[in-house]
């Protein structure tokens, strides 16, 4: 069985297909990415840094650190640490690139959905948001890999089911008329779909580890250089 048969069993691929991608409908599935737990570990994190992947960063409520040595898409195994310890998220874009696991995991989703995938791994301290408000262009799964972060959900009516990434989401977010949210609580061994333009953040309730497995099924446009920081 497939990565991605096995988080979604029993429902077949192709009625959760059909039910919710492109559907402005979440879908959460606890305890069913088990198999998973622990897959992104601390030595994983490591050996990427060790490698000099070339897409790391060190956010905190989508801002990056004014230390120009901090921006350059490389960091040491140091400079990471210092960096959790002050309260910043470690963000590793591309992760598909950057570990042999990462990439079978990229393979697996991508072999259904026949379209680009693009892995972001974030590892959060306790208490902490990475981004405030925002949405993604892609359909994403987000995967708990250790501890626990809750995401809260919102529907987007502004820009709903959009393709390009506008310059400022907050203005966005800003115009959003009062409206209920999602929780959703994840503990390691838990996964959560966000559909596509969905407004979402989250906050790590203990030291987090997350996958996000993002699925291009529409042509976007999305500045491939730009960190999309808001």
């Amino acid at each position: 069985m497939s990565i991605l048969e096995e988080l979604l069993s029993p429902i077949p691929f192709s009625m959760f297909s059909q039910e919710y991608i492109a559907k402005e409908r979440p879908f959460a599935a606890p305890e069913k990415a088990l198999f998973m737990k622990n897959c992104i570990s601390w030595f994983m994190l490591q050996e990427i840094l060790e490698n000099r992947h070339s897409d790391c960063w060190l956010p905190m409520q989508g801002k990056l650190p004014e230390d120009s040595s901090l921006n350059t898409g490389t960091l040491s195994k140091e400079q990471f640490l210092h960096g959790f310890k002050n309260k910043r998220t470690l963000l590793i874009r591309h992760a598909e690139q950057a570990h042999p696991i990462t990439q079978m995991i990229a393979q697996d989703f991508q072999s259904f959905f026949q379209c680009p995938i693009d892995l972001q791994v974030y590892c959060t301290p306790a208490q902490q948001e990475g981004f405030e408000w925002h949405y993604d262009l892609d359909e994403v799964f987000v995967i708990q890999t250790f501890g626990e972060k809750e995401f809260r959900l919102r529907k987007n009516t502004t820009t709903p089911r959009p393709l390009d990434r506008k310059a400022s989401q907050r203005e966005y977010f800003l115009r959003e008329p009062p409206a209920p949210e999602i929780r959703c609580w994840l503990k390691a061994g838990d996964w959560l779909y966000i559909p596509a333009g969905y407004w979402h953040k989250a906050q790590a309730m203990t030291d987090s580890i997350h996958l996000s497995i993002g699925v291009h099924t529409a042509e976007v446009l999305q500045p491939e250089q730009n960190l999309h920081l808001y």
